[in-house]
């Protein structure tokens, strides 16, 4: 990566968190992004930072855990210490991520896997709710690494095949502009104005009607759309995703109804087995009764065994299909990307900052409210281009929101 990449991709991540003079980081790293990582803390440094804290993350580490033989996982207590530190007010959380080893967890058991992950989960649950609830400002990208490059052009040889998904990344995240920053804040602004039409619009219901899908969810009443900049509850604004082209909010988790069929691969933040391809899902009042895919359907069952709110739904999205994601054609085998190529949904916890009335509510206010709590949250895509969309008004009507490939608002 040259110089003026590194300085573009610094400034839009520092940009993301509304960086000031004495805040404190805590950048969460996969490995091999180490001197992105740096970059990012050299400069926060010079701009005036009070603290840094780098978090290496280690997929070969976890894989050794769930391939040992204690019956138990433990996760020491101080990890809490850190996340209860690490999310109090002065901070702010960049993600830089690259799965370059999401595959050394294939092959491994699946109970033991789901068994990590629920024990992981539970540990993390702090720092998880502190970040769902906004409370600090965050943001998170993934950049190309050979592994995610090789699944999404697995006829090229690796090198030209990472150079082929950074020309992606490039593309999409406007590093090629002179002014990535200013792009990005006007794009909050055009996406804030789609959110607004759909609060205004205040819909009962989404139709989804494609290939393999026919599926209403209903919308959790109290929750709001949500486009462009993100807000804490103490008023700062920062982008939650880098890139992001989507529009969303809080389903009521009792309201789901239908099949749909995934339009992307399954690609989880849980490494549990292989990516599920092709994967279908059933609903019945709000919860997933029935499932399946091409191949992965084994990864699934050890995702829905992490939590047993992870069978509804958490969010739902909407993408412009004419969104330069989605006209790249790319299957980018990564959630982040690929989720900004598509309608979508999420499985797991809702996101409580998207309701009108900000207030620190307990899980059983939440889930009256019709928001799902859970400790997971998984992006899983079900728009395409002959997937429409329509929404169902409360006094009966409809508006047609996606058809035939084109955002009609």
């Amino acid at each position: 990566m040259n110089k003026d990449l590194y300085n573009k991709i610094t400034d839009l991540l520092l940009f993301a968190v509304g960086f000031q003079r004495g805040d404190k980081l805590n950048i969460r790293v996969d490995f091999d992004q180490r001197e992105v990582a740096l970059a990012v803390s050299e400069k926060a440094y010079k701009q005036g930072a009070a603290f840094v804290k780098l978090d290496y993350s280690d997929a070969v580490l976890q894989a050794q855990a769930i391939a040992g033989t204690e019956e138990k996982f433990i996760f020491p207590d101080y990890l809490q210490s850190i996340y209860r530190e690490t999310t109090q007010p002065g901070w702010k959380l960049i993600g830089i991520y690259s799965e370059s080893e999401a595959d050394v967890f294939d092959g491994l058991d699946t109970k033991r896997s789901s068994a990590y992950f629920q024990a992981f989960s539970e540990n993390r649950k702090v720092r998880m709710k502190a970040i769902m609830d906004n409370r600090i400002p965050w943001t998170l990208t993934y950049l190309p690494s050979k592994t995610m490059a090789k699944k999404a052009f697995p006829q090229m040889e690796a090198e030209k095949a990472v150079l082929k998904y950074w020309e992606a990344v490039i593309a999409i995240m406007r590093l090629d502009l002179d002014d990535p920053v200013q792009f990005w804040k006007d794009k909050m602004i055009k996406d804030k104005k789609r959110s607004d039409f759909m609060n205004n619009l205040d819909a009962s219901y989404l139709h989804f009607k494609g290939p393999g899908t026919d599926f209403k969810v209903g919308l959790a009443k109290m929750a709001q759309w949500i486009g462009g900049f993100d807000e804490t509850t103490d008023g700062k604004t920062f982008i939650a995703n880098l890139p992001t082209d989507e529009i969303f909010t809080s389903p009521d988790w009792r309201k789901a109804e239908g099949r749909v069929t995934l339009t992307k691969p399954f690609v989880m933040h849980q490494n549990l087995g292989p990516i599920p391809q092709k994967a279908w899902f059933e609903f019945s009042n709000g919860k997933v009764v029935d499932y399946g895919a091409v191949s992965g359907k084994d990864s699934l069952d050890a995702f829905f065994k992490i939590d047993q709110r992870a069978c509804y739904l958490g969010e739902v999205a909407l993408v412009d299909p004419q969104s330069p994601f989605a006209q790249q054609g790319i299957t980018y085998y990564n959630g982040l990307y690929d989720e900004n190529a598509a309608c979508h949904l999420a499985l797991g916890k809702a996101y409580p900052f998207t309701l009108k009335e900000r207030n620190d509510f307990s899980d059983e206010e939440l889930l009256e409210l019709g928001l799902n709590i859970s400790n997971v949250h998984e992006d899983m895509m079900v728009g395409a281009k002959d997937v429409d969309v329509t929404a169902l008004l409360p006094d009966g009507s409809s508006k047609e929101i996606i058809k035939n490939g084109k955002f009609l608002i």
